[in-house]
């Protein structure tokens, strides 16, 4: 116990002659942080740029300052390239956007933006590159990405009738696209409510996510799968969906869109490092842009719509011990 005090004291000491010399501020360093998923399936494409700060005072206060999140927008530039074999053969300028909405919390809400490409369809047999450039120092930071092509399927199609009411789960087979490594479905479950009063009619959905899949490879063509487990998506729609008398809900009325996503290998891994599940005792700083810190790569969405349950189905819907109460 005597040894320990003594320990105790001389880190004391050593502490406090320390105190006056210690600098934990480094020389300012300009580091931005950009974030980026283009989609093929979409013309319009966002970049959210942003750049670290580091000062000496409180950092909760400091990210209340938009000056210390956001770089003035005259004073940088970004553009969408696109590629050949490494050549620049076409370079679109993105403009900034104010209009996107952000949610408050701990980081500066006004001020915020983020650059947008209007109308630029992207080319699925090219790769495309993202160019930061800060003109006032300099800086140029670039980041490249493939195009994920589309995926196949052939489960649903307009005349599918999902049966959700069999033990079994109900299997969703497609095949994984070129380029796509992580893939993820969304079950958007649709439906009506007609108010008794005015017969206002409200168009609402709940959105019932699956797991993501992975590919094994990057070369498309492995026959992958989704499992619809009917009990689940009940108590779901259940849980999500209730008692309100003021209104009526038709059963020919729930439908599902089948939202996919897939996303490529640099987004995977990503996640992968980001995870909370990641146990490591040093995360590291996973990249694939220059310089800075973010990511910028492709996502597909791929949307089947207007699909219709079957009869079993809307029976178990309509009767079900998780779900009736949602006709009531």
């Amino acid at each position: 116990m005597q040894k320990l005090i003594w320990v105790f004291i001389g880190l004391c000491i050593l502490l406090t002659s320390c105190e006056n010399d210690l600098d934990i501020l480094e020389e300012y360093k300009e580091i931005p942080i950009i974030y980026s998923l283009i989609n093929p399936a979409s013309t319009v494409h966002y970049v959210r740029v942003q750049k670290a700060f580091l000062g000496a005072g409180n950092a909760l206060l400091m990210a209340q300052e938009s000056d210390s999140l956001y770089y003035d927008t005259s004073k940088v530039r970004v553009f969408l390239e696109k590629l050949n074999f490494n050549t620049v053969v076409e370079s679109y300028q993105m403009h900034p956007d104010f209009t996107q909405f952000k949610n408050e919390g701990l980081f500066a809400d006004n001020d915020h933006y983020v650059f947008r490409l209007d109308g630029t369809r992207l080319d699925p047999s090219l790769q495309y590159q993202l160019r930061f450039q800060n003109i006032e120092s300099g800086l140029t930071i670039t980041g490249k990405t493939r195009i994920i092509e589309p995926i196949y399927q052939k489960t649903l199609v307009p005349t599918t009738r999902v049966n959700i009411a069999d033990d079994d789960p109900y299997k969703i087979r497609f095949n994984s696209s070129k380029y796509g490594k992580m893939y993820g479905l969304i079950m958007r479950i649709r439906y009506t409510e007609t108010k008794k009063l005015t017969q206002a009619i409200t168009l609402k959905y709940e959105d019932f996510k699956l797991p993501y899949i992975t590919s094994l490879t990057l070369n498309g063509g492995q026959e992958l799968s989704f499992l619809l487990d009917g009990n689940t998506i009940y108590q779901f729609l259940g849980s999500k969906i209730k008692v309100d008398t003021t209104v009526t809900r038709r059963l020919v009325d729930f439908k599902s869109d089948f939202i996919f996503t897939s996303a490529t290998d640099d987004f995977y891994n990503y996640i992968q490092i980001n995870s909370p599940n990641n146990t490591v005792n040093f995360i590291p700083d996973f990249t694939n842009l220059s310089a800075g810190k973010g990511i910028f790569t492709c996502r597909l969405d791929t949307i089947i719509p207007n699909i219709s349950f079957n009869d079993i189905s809307y029976d178990s819907l309509l009767n079900g011990r998780y779900t009736s109460h949602i006709f009531q």
